[in-house]
């Protein structure tokens, strides 16, 4: 038999001199990754993960699988694996303790096009670029100062859209609330970004127009998020080609906001920013993210909250008759007014307990981070599931019950804290926060004081259907309908 002769053949001479390294080295990953604590998961099956185990509300299916697995649980989503947060208890050591590794967001192919060329503020990765945006929208756009700012134009849709269902009323008809709340939003934040004097149903319907189409597409099946390897296949399938037309349609919305912009407006604040102090940001992409995000969350809690209340004829009373205290016989309702009306308010809160946006995307540091004893590696993708972490039973007795009534006696704000974030936690919270809420209230009070609200047909009001779906957010599966009836007493 022939010998090998290594001497005279070099390359399996360093193989050999190399090979008891190679072994050191997978013993020592052996032994590493036999010490790692990591976070429990569902089995999960070839390729596909634990896909098969997530329905067409996610934000359910994760809590269901949390019930099993816990409040911090590892699932994969194709070949993408995230970390799931559960409890109020797991959110409040991530805020408490790890607020800056939970600081990023996650790379989302459907939604990449809204980051422009990467210098917005809702996807810029966590850093002195992204501190620099979010001072800027504190310090200019989003504060109280901001809200105050633009109440005159508040107050002048809120009539409008007052008159418009004053209209419905004399005739009886029925009013698509979901089609009302989209209107008025998309037409307050349209004229504070430009500081318009009057409204333009034209953009408005443009972007309503856009928007269905982007919850559409947000309803696809994306394979690049959750098979990176396999991208190709959106651009096979027209997809990729789909998520850029549609993308390039925005595009040509902000350009006409840009403009038609007026003096101190939202967004003439931020060219003049951008231009006169040298600062580097996209405001188209600032624009974008602030915009879509701000006018989904608004209008579909107005969606529920109406909703809510129709459900609790109990509770819709109560609140009409705080509201009526307040105000009297008033024509107006002024931002002073509506601070005293702490009922009202609790309401806002318990529905946003109940109905939040949706799944809050983080993406960890790039360092191990210990979490309710487990070990996170570095870049880890996460979804907090805010469905889960506002109904934890630990912190919400009988968490699936609508009763405004807890926030009587706990003094709990928005700001992601005691099991409760609406509006996200942390640095990146909400930077829309407080015109947000200012704008629900308002809104909400004007309802409440002018009109009492009966479902067509004379349905029982536990009729009334409260089926989800998710899309960019969880909103009503259904549209809202209802016929408003002027409430007695109150001066025109």
């Amino acid at each position: 038999m022939e010998q090998i002769n290594f001497n005279s053949n070099p390359f399996l001479l360093t193989i050999f001199a190399l090979l008891p390294l190679f072994i050191f080295a997978l013993i020592k990953r052996n032994i590493k990754s036999r010490k790692l604590n990591l976070p429990p998961s569902p089995t999960k099956l070839p390729f596909i993960g634990n896909l098969h185990q997530i329905g067409n509300l996610p934000h359910k299916s994760l809590y269901d699988l949390s019930l099993k697995h816990g409040p911090f649980m590892f699932i994969n989503l194709g070949t993408t694996r995230y970390l799931v947060v559960s409890s109020s208890a797991a959110l409040e050591e991530i805020t408490k303790n790890h607020d800056i590794a939970f600081s990023n967001r996650p790379a989302i192919a459907s939604l990449d096009p809204l980051k422009g060329n990467g210098k917005d503020m809702v996807y810029h990765p966590y850093g002195d670029h992204w501190k620099q945006l979010r001072k800027i929208g504190a310090i200019h756009l989003t504060n109280k100062n901001a809200v105050n700012r633009f109440h005159t134009m508040r107050d002048e849709e809120i009539s409008n859209m007052m008159e418009t269902i004053n209209v419905s009323n004399v005739k009886g008809e029925e009013i698509d609330m979901s089609d009302m709340f989209n209107n008025v939003v998309t037409n307050v934040f349209h004229r504070s970004y430009t500081g318009s004097n009057k409204r333009d149903e034209n953009t408005t319907k443009t972007f309503l127009d856009w928007d269905l189409k982007f919850k559409k597409l947000m309803g696809y099946f994306c394979v690049a998020d959750l098979f990176s390897s396999l991208a190709w296949i959106d651009r096979f399938t027209g997809f990729t080609t789909l998520l850029k037309s549609t993308y390039s349609e925005l595009d040509v919305f902000m350009e006409k906001l840009i403009n038609e912009r007026e003096k101190e407006s939202f967004v003439d604040v931020l060219l003049h920013l951008r231009d006169n102090d040298k600062l580097d940001y996209d405001v188209k992409a600032v624009m974008e993210g602030t915009f879509v995000a701000a006018i989904e969350s608004v209008a579909l809690e107005l969606e529920w909250l109406l909703s809510e209340l129709i459900k609790n004829p109990e509770i819709l009373k109560k609140a009409q008759e705080e509201v009526q205290r307040v105000v009297g016989t008033k024509s107006k309702i002024s931002s002073n007014e509506i601070e005293q009306m702490h009922y009202l308010r609790c309401i806002i809160k318990e529905t946003l307990r109940l109905h939040p946006p949706g799944i809050v995307p983080r993406q960890t540091s790039s360092k191990w981070i210990k979490l309710g004893g487990y070990d996170i590696p570095p870049n880890t993708k996460v979804l907090v599931n805010l469905f889960a972490v506002q109904r934890d039973p630990k912190d919400w007795e009988n968490p699936d019950e609508f009763i405004p009534e807890r926030f009587m006696e706990k003094n709990i704000d928005f700001m992601g804290n005691q099991g409760y974030a609406p509006f996200g936690f942390g640095r990146r919270n909400c930077p829309g926060m407080a015109y947000g809420i200012a704008l629900l209230e308002e809104i909400f009070a004007n309802l409440l004081y002018r009109f009492d609200w009966k479902m067509p047909d004379d349905s029982r009001p536990e009729k009334l259907s409260m089926d989800e779906v998710f899309q960019f957010v969880v909103t009503r599966k259904y549209p809202l309908r209802l016929i408003p009836v002027l409430r007695s007493g109150i001066n025109e």
